[in-house]
Order: C-alpha cells, then sequence, then structure tokens
C-alpha cells in the first residue's frame, strides 16, 4: 500500500511539475515526448490521436466522461466540427473532462477555448465525482495502464460501470503483455511486464466481463518490430534512417488492419464495450 501511494504520488508530481505549452508541446507533452522529436514521429502521433479519438467518440451522443482527460488532446480533437453535418450530429453532445492533475485539467480547459459543450473536473477515476448513470459514455486512455495494481484497475472499471446509464458504452485501452514488441522488451531487455499496464487481451476482456460489459469491438495500434522509438537513440540514423519501422506500423494501422482480428497483435488496443 505505501509503495502504491508513493508511486500515485510520483505521477502526479510529474504532471503537475510539467512547464512546457504550445500546440505542438501539448502533443509532444501528451505522449511524453522529448523536445527533439522529429517532425515525421509527431505527425505519426498526431496521426494515432486523431484515429483513437474516432474510434473512442464516433458516434457518441448525450453526456459523455473523457476518465483521465490529461491536456485534452482526445476530447478537443472530438470537439472539432468540420462539417455541417457533423455540426448537426453532435449538437447535443456534452463532454465532461476529468483528470487527476490540476495543471493538465487547466490546460485542457484554456484549449477548450470555452466551448459549452466542454466542462472539466479534479478527480480520480477510482472514485469517481458523479452520482450513478450519469453518462452515455466513458472514455478512459492511457489511464489503467498508469494504475499502481490490479486492484485499483478493478476499481476504475467498478467505477465506469456505476456512472454509466443501462446500454451506456465504455471505450478503454490496454498495453498487450503478448504483442511482439512487449515479449522483446521482457526477453531481450529484461524489462518487467506486469499488470495493470501490461495484461493480454483475454485477460482484459474477462476484466471488462466481471465488470459487467460485453465487448462491442476493438482497435490495435503500434505495430513497431522493435523495442522503443528509434529515434531516441543515436544509433537510428545507422539502423533505421527512413523511420521504416514506423512507416510499416502506421501503414498497418491505417490500411491494413481496421476491423480485422489482428489488431490483437497491436502493443496499444483500444477496446468499446456495453454496459449490461
Amino acid at each position: 500500500m505505501e509503495t502504491d501511494c508513493r508511486l500515485q504520488k510520483e505521477e502526479l508530481e510529474f504532471w503537475e511539475d510539467q512547464k512546457r505549452c504550445g500546440e505542438e508541446i501539448d502533443l509532444k507533452l501528451a505522449r511524453d515526448l522529448p523536445d527533439d522529436t522529429p517532425d515525421f514521429i509527431l505527425k505519426m502521433m498526431g496521426d494515432f490521436e486523431e484515429e483513437a479519438s474516432r474510434f473512442c467518440f464516433s458516434g457518441a451522443q448525450g453526456r459523455v466522461l473523457d476518465a483521465g482527460c490529461g491536456n485534452g488532446n482526445l476530447l478537443l480533437r472530438a470537439l472539432k466540427n468540420k462539417t455541417g453535418r457533423e455540426k448537426a450530429d453532435r449538437s447535443d453532445l456534452q463532454i465532461v473532462g476529468m483528470d487527476f492533475s490540476g495543471n493538465m485539467l487547466g490546460r485542457a480547459a484554456l484549449r477548450s477555448r470555452g466551448d459549452e459543450r466542454a466542462g472539466f473536473l479534479q478527480g480520480s477515476v477510482t472514485s469517481l465525482p458523479f452520482q450513478d448513470r450519469s453518462f452515455d459514455r466513458v472514455v478512459s486512455s492511457g489511464v489503467l495502464t498508469c494504475l499502481p495494481n490490479t486492484q485499483a484497475a478493478t476499481r476504475a472499471l467498478q467505477e465506469f460501470y456505476r456512472v454509466l446509464k443501462p446500454e451506456g458504452v465504455l471505450v478503454v485501452d490496454f498495453f498487450s503483455r503478448v504483442s511482439h514488441y512487449t515479449l522483446i522488451r521482457k526477453h531481450l531487455f529484461r524489462e518487467p511486464i506486469n499488470p495493470p499496464e501490461y495484461v493480454s487481451p483475454a485477460e482484459f476482456q474477462s476484466s471488462l466481463q466481471e465488470a459487467g460489459f460485453t465487448v462491442l469491438s476493438f482497435r490495435g495500434f503500434d505495430f513497431k518490430p522493435c523495442q522503443g522509438y528509434l529515434f531516441m537513440s543515436r544509433w537510428r540514423p545507422v539502423i533505421d534512417p527512413g523511420f521504416f519501422q514506423e512507416r510499416l506500423s502506421r501503414m498497418l494501422v491505417r490500411r491494413i488492419l481496421p476491423g480485422k482480428g489482428l489488431n490483437l497483435l497491436g502493443y496499444r488496443i483500444y477496446v468499446k464495450c456495453i454496459k449490461k
């Protein structure tokens, strides 16, 4: 318990201490990228966030909770209206962004530029500050993987179930511990691969079912063949001067695998499910 509290405190302090600002910095900050990240990687990350936001919020209406919204990258993309039809379809959409970091929440609120469809509230996913059956949809991206233990992840799923209306939709993600990327990290680099940060697709689906959810669909991302981002290594210009592994991953994500079972081979997997 003491270790878990320390880890949570360190996580909160990390986000509270972030001082960088600016649109490009907001993307780097959300993805925890260094300032010298190449433009190609930023483009790839932007594409990922566009795809992830579309999967998380597509078809959303009514009251939606973004639980762990950070600085609002996915939420803000969901609020964009590019055509008159999209604007009409989302006229009744109300998104509540919640995060445990007041610093990140403030950034999200500032970036929303007073959009009346967005509201923000500080809170924790393991004890949501909302009444039962308050939301039509809950989105939680990059949150369960940061919790200190499986008990906290289970509690978060229970809280998502509690605040959802009957037939409400939950969208969450996890890192697959059986992806080739994770296995390389585990066996070649001897990195610890433990829950709740890393679980198998079967284990995650079982956790959702135990919490009362039925899986509707999933979408896998990140099919890089090598461990880590090679651009962070001084050897990248020699090993992979053309960003081959990132290009291959992006092609698989966007062109070949959407809607196919092979999505479960991805490193990061988003799951859409319904409250029964």
